[in-house]
């Protein structure tokens, strides 16, 4: 009954951390910059947004993490509470590096664009800038909701089934 609560409790936590990080790629930030087309300000919106976002995963990275630990209790269940805990670990680093380092530059650096970034030249420095930074957040933003999509999904396997004559009702 433990283990089966605990395993609600990771799942919940790690699925509202990936919808919510879905939501932001798939629908605020597309709306964001048809809403916000000044640079300044939509920088400054969409970093407030994944610094929100990285707190938030933190929580919920933290309560997957406390779960998932408590789920490894059993010795069969160690290796992939291993696994998840690792792939929630590496979402944390990336949401942390995300917002600690690549957002401050991006912020810097739309400062610097008046207006639209497309009323700048793609070949115009800052542009260049802004469109590097852009892509460097968007892979690391990418690993981050990857590792946390997968470790939803490794949720639900909680033992490792040993031998053949396991009852599979028990893993």
């Amino acid at each position: 009954m433990f283990e089966r609560l605990l395993t609600a409790l990771e799942a919940a936590v790690l699925a509202l951390w990936a919808g919510a990080m879905a939501g932001f790629a798939f629908v605020f930030a597309p709306i964001a910059i048809k809403i916000v087309p000044e640079m300044g300000t939509f920088a400054t919106l969409i970093g407030a947004f994944i610094r929100g976002l990285s707190s938030f995963g933190g929580v919920c990275g933290g309560i997957a993490i406390a779960a998932s630990l408590g789920r490894a209790i059993a010795p069969e269940s160690r290796t992939l509470a291993a696994g998840r805990i690792a792939l929630v670990s590496i979402g944390l680093v990336a949401s942390a590096y995300e917002t600690t380092t690549i957002i401050p530059r991006m912020e810097a650096t739309a400062a610097q664009i008046p207006g639209a970034i497309d009323s700048v030249p793609k070949d115009d420095p800052r542009r260049a800038a802004y469109d590097e930074e852009h892509h460097q957040s968007t892979r690391v933003y990418g690993i981050a909701f990857l590792c946390v999509l997968a470790a939803v999904v490794l949720v639900p396997f909680g033992r490792a089934i040993r031998s053949r004559g396991v009852d599979p009702s028990e893993a």
